[in-house]
């Protein structure tokens, strides 16, 4: 799959601080805009954002300007129009059906529901904080990565945010237990019905969508405080009450992903195309530090055709290079360092694939196929599966001549207290159960290959309310109280360094709810 942005290129070889401290655009600025005041050399070269040129004239005015068509950006369109703001949205793409929302999983994790109430389970956002900061806190520093006052504002609106879909339609099974949480808070929704039912929604309730439409640089005053955007034909929006960035991730930035974590872009992306890193980097420009680059990861699971997909993991496989040996802690969740490890295998193997085997047992098949989709054993990945009688046949048949020598050293070490390898303490990250023999014949394999799918651990923190905050702590807001963010660009600021799942879409919805209410309710900047 293509990975490299076409019609715009970014500088390359910045360094994090350069980065932090300001990023500008290569070639992407719209020349010779006669209605710009003032236009200095940072509008020239295509800056993200332009301080103190604000236009004479705007092209377009409304009161809140939706950056991003996704899920957070559908949800705070809806939420804004519903409250009676007049709301244009931006969005690159011809339509937002194939948005990075549209195909991922659907894990939505909801704290205190009525699904949750029926099965009589309580939860608090007290107990979500505890959950994240426990799955998040691993390998750094909590304090930097994650902001207890914008998981508290997630875990205490995520119901009302539930509710909100609901009432349009979307369905929420009962929840079940994943990565990170304590409790029963994941719901398996449909994420691309979800996406159409909020794109309807909020355009009968009167957003404008302009789809075809990329922002290339936010507009602010000489004190920062953003007024607005300019698209790539140069055409300027005017925000009367304020800007919402809701842009997504920068995975199509091939250039900002080996920065982040070198021979990453080799690895296949299976993501939104409209994902070009803009919103990163205008708030880069404005002074924003994007925390968490060397927390970003890839998806395994996939099959090789990328029909299936599977987690066997998650119900206490092993992971095995091409001859058959483990080579890392496969109880880990989604992390930088098994990607890491995963890129330095297939470096030395020769694996252009980053082809791995998940390798386990019946009992872990059964409890798979008890968990169903999505991450388990279902009609759909099923065929993908390599069964064997003995582990001596399925090494032969996948032609991974150590495997047996592996599951041995694997199932003693279990049985002896501990993984004496690699330390691994659990099946598949914070929550999941120890890890246990796998010896109950027959045995399978899962030919597994990754993709980069999300950067949820990689972004940009924010406030109780959904403000951007800049290096300088609570008080350094980015944008003057008229920039509000929500979706993957600041999912890093709920789960810290570790994924939880289910936040990502959970969040994107309902904080795109929140921003779009709370952008409704202020006051025009130039009444």
């Amino acid at each position: 799959m293509e990975q490299n942005i076409s019609r715009r290129s970014f500088l390359a070889g910045t360094s994090a601080l350069g980065l932090a401290a300001g990023l500008s655009l290569a070639g992407c600025a719209p020349q010779g805009k006669d209605d710009l005041a003032n236009t200095g050399e940072a509008a020239s070269t295509g800056a993200t954002g332009t301080r103190g040129n604000v236009p004479s004239q705007w092209d377009e005015e409304c009161d809140v300007l939706v950056l991003g068509a996704g899920g957070a950006g559908t949800s705070a369109a809806l939420a804004a129009a519903r409250a009676g703001a007049n709301v244009i949205v931006l969005d690159s793409q011809k339509m937002n059906n194939f948005s990075a929302t549209s195909i991922c999983y659907g894990n939505f994790c909801v704290v205190g529901s009525d699904e949750q109430k029926a099965l009589g389970i309580e939860d608090s956002p007290e107990q979500f904080l505890a959950d994240a900061i426990a799955n998040g806190n691993s390998d750094g520093n909590i304090i930097q990565a994650n902001r207890e006052d914008a998981i508290l504002t997630y875990a205490e609106n995520s119901a009302r945010g539930a509710a909100m879909l609901k009432e349009l339609g979307l369905e929420f099974p009962d929840p079940y237990v994943q990565v990170g949480h304590s409790l029963l808070r994941c719901h398996v929704v449909d994420n691309a019905k979800m996406l159409q039912l909020l794109t309807d929604a909020s355009k009968e309730a009167g957003a404008d969508y302009r789809f075809e439409t990329e922002f290339t640089r936010l507009v602010y005053d000489a004190d920062g405080m953003v007024l607005g955007a300019i698209d790539a034909d140069g055409k300027s929006y005017k925000a009367h009450k304020a800007v919402l960035l809701c842009t997504g991730s920068f995975l199509r930035n091939t250039e900002l992903l080996e920065e982040c974590a070198m021979g990453f872009s080799k690895i296949p992306l299976y993501t939104g195309q409209g994902l070009t890193g803009l919103g990163h980097l205008a708030l880069m420009d404005m002074g924003a530090p994007m925390w968490g680059r060397e927390n970003i990861y890839a998806v395994e699971g996939h099959s090789e055709d990328g029909v299936a997909f599977t987690e066997m993991c998650h119900f206490g496989a092993i992971v095995t290079d091409l001859s058959g040996s483990r080579f890392f802690d496969d109880g880990q969740y989604w992390t930088n360092a098994r990607t890491r490890a995963m890129v330095q295998k297939a470096r030395q193997e020769d694996n252009e694939r980053f082809l791995t085997y998940q390798v386990f047992d019946q009992a872990a098949y059964d409890r798979a196929v008890e968990n169903g989709p999505m991450n388990g054993i279902y009609d759909t990945n099923m065929p993908y599966f390599i069964k064997a009688d003995t582990i001596e046949e399925l090494a032969e048949a996948i032609d991974a001549p150590n495997l047996p020598a592996t599951l041995e050293k694997y199932n003693n070490d279990v049985a002896n207290g501990g993984d004496t390898l690699f330390g691994r303490v659990h099946w598949n990250g914070e929550g999941t159960p120890d890890p246990v023999p796998l010896d109950q014949p027959p045995f399978y394999a899962y030919p597994s290959y990754p993709n980069i799918l999300y950067t949820p651990c990689t972004g940009f923190n924010i406030n109780g309310d959904c403000q951007v905050l800049g290096q300088y702590g609570d008080d350094d807001i980015i944008g003057g109280g008229r920039l509000f963010a929500a979706g993957e660009i600041i999912t890093r600021s709920i789960v810290g360094n570790h994924y939880m799942v289910g936040v990502g879409i959970g969040s994107c919805t309902t904080l795109g709810m929140l921003i779009g209410e709370k952008a409704a309710a202020l006051d025009n900047w130039d009444a």
